[in-house]
């Protein structure tokens, strides 16, 4: 009989069995493939975690994803301060990883913290259907983001040669920048770091930065804020849906975008996310849903949103 401590052991192993470097969730509709920052075969490169492999279920094999890359891939840990603009700023793709696989289709990614950045991630991914609900939370470990006083976490996704490289999601003209009523905005930025990070309506803060700061799609705001915070691209017959939940007191999330990300042909549809209410050893965290399915009407996508947001939408015309 197992003695109190090798019961505990037990307990804890079967609640959380750690694996090599990726894992397949999958559902009748939905394969994804989770890494950590190492390389797997046959052609994942290593530093980019997160989701290596988007398929849906049945005969198309296609990923969603440029198969060098990830989505939902953890990117940048930033702060907008000079005395970092040395460092590498793809330290998130760098730190060791811990790859640990969950019940019901849910895995984990840990990383204690980075070179420079003295941030705790924890990654939590859980395929549903056709989704994956993504958790991200943070937890300072020191301040090192006291200068702007915001943490700022960016997260990308490569896609894989999308017929139409834009997003798309209904927003609007900032105050002073051009047309103030609501419409559906179809957006692809005209090189990397133009234009390319779009602000929720309401907002009327713009992240500092020092001079020289090297983060270009951080740096390159747009000219247009969201009403709601999902949006979505389309590749082939498919459509990938990104949906946020309404930030909590003191975040922000804003969706952003680069025409080349991910090579020539290969966009990233991407997205920020920043604290400003933060605290040494007081996590945070925030939640987005993935979607990839089928394409039938935005209405449908819109319907998506309503009912994982609870929120309902105003429609404008297209």
């Amino acid at each position: 009989m197992a003695g109190p401590g090798l019961l505990a052991v037990l307990l804890h192993a079967s609640a959380a069995s750690p694996a090599e470097h990726m894992t397949r969730l999958e559902t009748s509709k939905l394969v994804a493939v989770i890494a950590d920052n190492e390389a797997h075969a046959p052609t994942h490169r290593a530093g980019y975690n997160g989701v290596a492999e988007l398929r849906l279920g049945g005969w198309d094999r296609t990923n969603l994803f440029v198969p060098l890359y990830a989505g939902l891939n953890l990117e940048h840990i930033f702060s907008g301060d000079a005395a970092a603009f040395g460092w590498n700023i793809f330290e998130p793709r760098r730190a060791p990883m811990q790859l640990i696989r969950r019940p019901n289709n849910r895995v984990e990614l840990r990383e204690k913290r980075t070179e420079h950045w003295p941030l705790r991630s924890r990654l939590v991914y859980e395929v549903k259907g056709d989704a994956i609900d993504f958790t991200y939370y943070g937890t300072p470990l020191e301040d090192v983001w006291r200068k702007h006083g915001y943490i700022g976490v960016f997260f990308a996704s490569y896609i894989q040669a999308p017929e139409d490289m834009a997003i798309q999601f209904i927003g609007r003209s900032r105050p002073g920048r051009g047309d103030t009523t609501p419409r559906w905005i179809k957006h692809l930025p005209d090189k990397h770091g133009v234009a390319a990070n779009h602000r929720p309506a309401g907002s009327r803060w713009d992240p500092p930065v020092d001079d020289g700061f090297n983060i270009d799609l951080v740096k390159g705001i747009s000219d247009f804020e969201y009403l709601y915070p999902f949006y979505f691209g389309r590749s082939g017959d498919n459509v990938f849906v990104l949906m946020f939940e309404q930030p909590r007191p003191g975040g922000e999330l804003r969706f952003a975008q680069s025409p080349s990300g991910g090579g020539k042909g290969n966009p990233a549809w991407d997205f920020v996310y920043f604290r400003r209410d933060y605290a040494v050893n007081r996590e945070f965290s925030f939640r987005v849903r993935a979607v990839y399915r089928k394409f039938t009407r935005v209405e449908d996508v819109v319907r998506l949103y309503e009912r994982w947001s609870g929120e309902k939408v105003e429609l404008p015309p297209r």
